[in-house]
C-alpha cells in the first residue's frame, strides 16, 4: 500500500511539471536526453546573459533610507509630519570631470521606491533624480545635489494637500565611509508641485539617514 501511495505521489508531481524525456543508461541510471541537455545549456546561457547585463549596468550603490525628521526648510510650514522609508539605487552616468588628485565631479541617476506616511495615511512614493556629485574617485566620500520627479499614489494627507500625484523632487546628500564597502549618509529630500495645482498646496521636507552599500 505504501509503494502505491509513493507511486501516485510521484505521478501526480510529474503531471504538474509536465512530461520529462529521459532514458536509461547501461548502468540503469536515469539521465536527460540530448534535447533536454541542449535546453539546459540554452537556459544557462540565457541566465548568464541576464547576469552580464546586470553587471554591465554601471551600478554605484544601493541604500536603505529612513526619515528622522521633517523639519521644514523650503516653502510653507507643513501642517502634517511625514516619514518616508525606502530603498534607493544609484547608477553611474557616463559624464565626469577630474579636478584635483583623486577628486572630481561625476553624474549619477538615483531611483527610489518606498512608503511616505503621516500619522494616518500612507502612499507609495517613487522617484527618479539625476545627481551632480562631488567626491573622491573611489566613491567613499561624496556630496551630491539634484532635481527630478516623484510620483505619489496618494496626495491628500489629513490637513495637507500635495496637489497631485506628480511632485518635483529636490535633494542633496553627503556620505562618509563606514566599513569596507558600506557608507553612512545624510539626505535632504523636498517634494513640491511648484504651485502648478494651485496656491493652497504644500510639499514636504524630509531629513533622512542612509545606509549605503557601494559596488
Amino acid at each position: 500500500m505504501t509503494d502505491k501511495w509513493v507511486f501516485c505521489l510521484v505521478l501526480f508531481i510529474s503531471l504538474l511539471h509536465g512530461p520529462v524525456s529521459v532514458h536509461a543508461s547501461e548502468e540503469g541510471i536515469l539521465q536527460p536526453m540530448a534535447g533536454d541537455v541542449k535546453n539546459g545549456v540554452a537556459d544557462s546561457a540565457d541566465q548568464s546573459k541576464k547576469r552580464q547585463v546586470f553587471h554591465n549596468f554601471n551600478w554605484h550603490s544601493l541604500s536603505i533610507r529612513g526619515t528622522f525628521s521633517s523639519l521644514d526648510v523650503l516653502g510653507d510650514e507643513a501642517p502634517e509630519e511625514f516619514r518616508q522609508y525606502d530603498i534607493a539605487a544609484n547608477v553611474r552616468l557616463p559624464w565626469g570631470w577630474s579636478l584635483i588628485s583623486d577628486w572630481g565631479v561625476s553624474m549619477r541617476l538615483m531611483a527610489s521606491i518606498g512608503m511616505l506616511s503621516n500619522s494616518k495615511e500612507k502612499a507609495l512614493a517613487v522617484s527618479l533624480i539625476p545627481l551632480v556629485v562631488f567626491g573622491s574617485r573611489d566613491g567613499r566620500f561624496s556630496l551630491d545635489m539634484g532635481a527630478g520627479g516623484a510620483a505619489l499614489s496618494e496626495h491628500g494627507f489629513g490637513a495637507q494637500e500635495f496637489g497631485g500625484p506628480f511632485q518635483f523632487a529636490l535633494t542633496t546628500g553627503v556620505s562618509i565611509p563606514l566599513y569596507k564597502k558600506y557608507s553612512l549618509g545624510y539626505r535632504f529630500l523636498h517634494y513640491s508641485d511648484a504651485g502648478i495645482n494651485g496656491s493652497d498646496t504644500i510639499g514636504a521636507d524630509l531629513h533622512m539617514i542612509e545606509l549605503i552599500y557601494r559596488f
